[in-house]
């Protein structure tokens, strides 16, 4: 399979050159050359950009009230509310709406100014008893004592528990 593949791609080869080798015309020329083929030309078209300050200051110095500043407010036919820049045919009621470009549309939020937390005190014990203060401290030497308590029942029961289990599972 790989010896017809190299074969087919020889070929390939050979009959893409032919017509500009061995294959020529009436008057002994090769039927193509190199020169026949052009690429095409690539230069970006030639486009003006409109001057967008001059237009805006144009606008300023007349007053404004250009047609993009101006709206006209109607109701059609069917009763859908319509906007447009040119006015409604005549007979319909209609009310304009104009804005001013130069203005900001979202107004702006307030943040309020938070005031920073007061630093926390720290109390030794000569200063306070925290149970005169009404506050009961986790850290007292009673209360970790508990604790260590607490984890060495926790741990007999579990034991006690995986001893229960393994001599079940053992029968």
């Amino acid at each position: 399979m790989k010896l017809f593949g190299k074969l087919m791609l020889v070929v390939l080869v050979v009959a893409f050159l032919l017509p500009f080798t061995l294959l020529k015309d009436k008057e002994g020329k090769t039927l193509m050359s190199f020169s026949d083929f052009n690429l095409p030309d690539f230069k970006m078209p030639n486009i003006e950009m409109p001057d967008m300050l001059a237009s805006d200051k144009k606008r300023r110095t007349s007053g404004g009230g250009s047609r993009e500043d101006v709206f006209y407010r109607w109701n059609d036919a069917k009763g859908n509310v319509q906007f447009t820049t040119e006015p409604p045919p005549d007979g319909i009621e209609y009310t304009v709406k104009g804005y001013n470009p130069d203005t900001n549309l979202i107004q702006a939020v307030e943040i309020p100014v938070e005031e920073p937390p007061p630093a926390p005190v720290v109390e030794t014990a000569s200063e306070s008893n925290s149970s005169e203060q009404g506050l009961d401290s986790p850290y007292t030497k009673e209360k970790i004592q508990k604790l260590f308590d607490d984890t060495k029942n926790i741990e007999k029961l579990l034991n006690q528990r995986y001893e229960d289990q393994n001599s079940a599972a053992n029968l």
